[in-house]
């Protein structure tokens, strides 16, 4: 902790913020995904709160990155301004794309530097493309080294990329059926009826839709909901069965033994048994729903 404080101390005298900042509060964390500084303005100064990483690895870098955040607040060049930005409660995703550009800004910069950081370049960058998965892997690529390779921001270009990152790749647009958005779009899908509507032959998505509908009417506090492959069905928030249904008109059904603590798949298809299955169902409830009452 001695350490930490030296530094910060050191860091904020060298970016020539120290005399804006009446006191820094160091609280420490396990990890460093949970650092991040926090101010608090009074009327002719801040106080900061810096949470950092008990461990020394980077320690210089990572206390230097949080510093830059202080320091782009007090800088009137980069015009900060927390009004113009997404609201967390309104649009999260948006929100977090803002921090995402500020912090590719700040760890750039201590790239430029040649100051080692815990978010170095290539850590940046993943975080970057597995959040914007809107975009093609080759489209988030030529965004990110366009948003890293600029030598500097104001808060009001932060927030103008926020709302516009599709501009940085007009001109290199991906197909529609790239594979990687084909795989995003079928993520995003979280409803029981996408899953139903794979279904090619309408008399199997009867059957699927009258399974579902007797464990539902027959089954008391049993909840049915959308994974990104299937559908699932719970009880008492505890796995009873999932369904998985397929292009080729065949449904992977997979239910809870209770007897044996092991899970019981089969294939169904619009020839199979329905009454067994729904008998199946029925008495696997009823073991579950006794054992837990």
């Amino acid at each position: 902790m001695e350490e930490t404080g030296t530094t910060t101390k050191n860091i904020s005298n060298i970016l020539g913020i120290d005399h804006s900042i009446r006191h820094i509060y160091i609280e420490e964390t396990d990890s460093p995904w949970n650092e991040k500084a926090l101010i608090k303005r009074k009327k002719d100064h801040l106080d900061v709160k810096v949470t950092i990483w008990e461990d020394s690895t980077f320690l210089y870098g990572r206390i230097y990155r949080l510093f830059l955040y202080i320091y782009d607040v007090l800088n009137p060049h980069f015009r900060y301004n927390p009004h113009i930005a997404p609201e967390e409660s309104k649009e999260p995703r948006l929100k977090d794309r803002h921090n995402q550009i500020w912090s590719i800004y700040v760890d750039s910069r201590l790239e430029k530097k040649g100051i080692e950081n815990f978010f170095n370049r290539a850590v940046r960058k993943n975080i970057f493309i597995d959040a914007e998965n809107e975009f093609t892997w080759e489209e988030a690529s030529l965004i990110f080294h366009k948003l890293w390779e600029q030598d500097s921001y104001t808060y009001s270009e932060i927030t103008d990329y926020t709302y516009n990152l599709a501009a940085l790749v007009v001109g290199n647009q991906a197909k529609k059926d790239s594979f990687e958005l084909d795989i995003n779009r079928r993520i995003q899908n979280v409803y029981v009826k996408d899953h139903i509507d794979k279904i090619q032959s309408s008399a199997f998505k009867e059957v699927v839709n009258e399974l579902l509908s007797y464990t539902a009417y027959y089954c008391k506090d049993i909840y049915i909901e959308s994974s990104h492959y299937g559908i699932i069905i719970t009880y008492q928030k505890v796995f009873f069965a999932e369904m998985i249904p397929t292009n080729e008109n065949t449904l992977f059904f997979t239910i809870h033994n209770p007897a044996s603590h092991s899970y019981e798949t089969e294939i169904i298809t619009e020839h199979s048994n329905i009454e067994t299955v729904q008998k199946h169902i029925k008495e696997t409830y009823n073991k579950i729903s006794m054992h837990t009452v």
